[in-house]
């Protein structure tokens, strides 16, 4: 009896460890399956700051592609794209990879054929700043290449030159204002220091910084494209209306009921991984928001799981 107890009590871990494994091997094909997959996320950001002439205006968000590419020429992500016919297209950083090849690339022929339909305003994530850190240092001191290989450092100088002749609006601490009639709405794209996207910690931000990177905030309607999301209350006391973010990827994987697992920074559970927040500003007459994209791509070993990559599209509407 003790004998065929034993063996029942076996058989049933090896009838177990069958079933971890199988699920084991879904998981993993459905984790490739998914970053091919594509969704459009849209929101409707009402604000009573906004100028009439704006009601209406819409754009799409393009987060963290990191030189993945959706069918040949990124076909698939461009018909999406023309399928909302948005006004301008704003991208919210990590379009490229760090220390690597941007000039040809999968993000530079997406922007490039995008550039010939729509305006486009790129504020910069960390890989872009990482990349614009070691050109500096360069810049500085030829004979020290920092961690950047001098093919790599050549590529970024020629990604950002090829971008600006294709009418692309670089945003890396400036700002551009659209003007209908005599109305005004100004896009403001961020670039913090590389001290807030290093591991395990988050550093206080003060709205004296941000004056020192970007200028006070305008009066007219302020669009913030800031990579990094979780400085949102930072953003707000800036005087940000609408801030546009991504960087987490999602929280990597995401779980029901909870969201996003753990950020890029190696934060459990972050705070604002994907979609929509929004709160009252100190004077509590207006509602600011923030968008957080899940981005399109990955880099290095980074997964995505029960996270589908995804377009941000956005319409603004006047709080009547």
């Amino acid at each position: 009896m003790l004998f065929i107890f034993v063996r029942q009590q076996k058989g049933d871990f090896m009838h177990t460890g069958t079933i971890v494994a199988w699920l084991i091997i879904l998981v993993i094909i459905w984790a490739f399956i998914e970053k091919k997959l594509l969704i459009t996320t849209k929101y409707e950001v009402v604000s009573d700051q906004l100028p009439k002439e704006f009601d209406g205006t819409s754009f799409v968000v393009l987060s963290d592609l990191h030189n993945q590419s959706f069918g040949k020429n990124n076909e698939r992500l461009i018909n999406k794209i023309d399928l909302l016919s948005p006004d301008f297209i704003l991208a919210a950083g990590d379009m490229i990879n760090k220390d690597s090849l941007c000039y040809p690339s999968t993000a530079f022929s997406l922007l490039e054929a995008l550039s010939k339909k729509y305006k486009i305003y790129y504020g910069f994530g960390n890989h872009e700043l990482k990349n614009d850190m070691f050109l500096k240092i360069k810049e500085n001191s030829p004979e020290n290449k920092g961690s950047m290989s001098d093919e790599a450092y050549s590529t970024w100088v020629e990604y950002k030159k090829k971008l600006i002749e294709s009418k692309v609006t670089l945003l890396m601490n400036e700002s551009v204002t659209i003007d209908k009639g005599d109305a005004k709405l100004t896009i403001t794209g961020l670039s913090i220091g590389g001290r807030y996207f290093k591991h395990f910690k988050l550093p206080t931000m003060t709205t004296q910084y941000l004056n020192q990177l970007i200028g006070e905030h305008c009066k007219e309607y302020q669009i913030l494209i800031a990579h990094n999301p979780c400085y949102y209350n930072d953003y707000i006391k800036w005087g940000a209306d609408l801030i546009l973010s991504g960087h987490l990827h999602g929280g990597l994987i995401r779980l029901p009921f909870i969201g996003g697992l753990v950020s890029p920074q190696v934060i459990l559970f972050p705070k604002y991984s994907s979609g929509l927040y929004t709160s009252k500003s100190e004077s509590g007459d207006n509602r600011k928001a923030m968008i957080v994209s899940r981005g399109l791509g990955s880099h290095s070993i980074m997964p995505r799981l029960f996270n589908i990559p995804d377009i941000v599209f956005v319409r603004l509407k006047k709080n009547h």
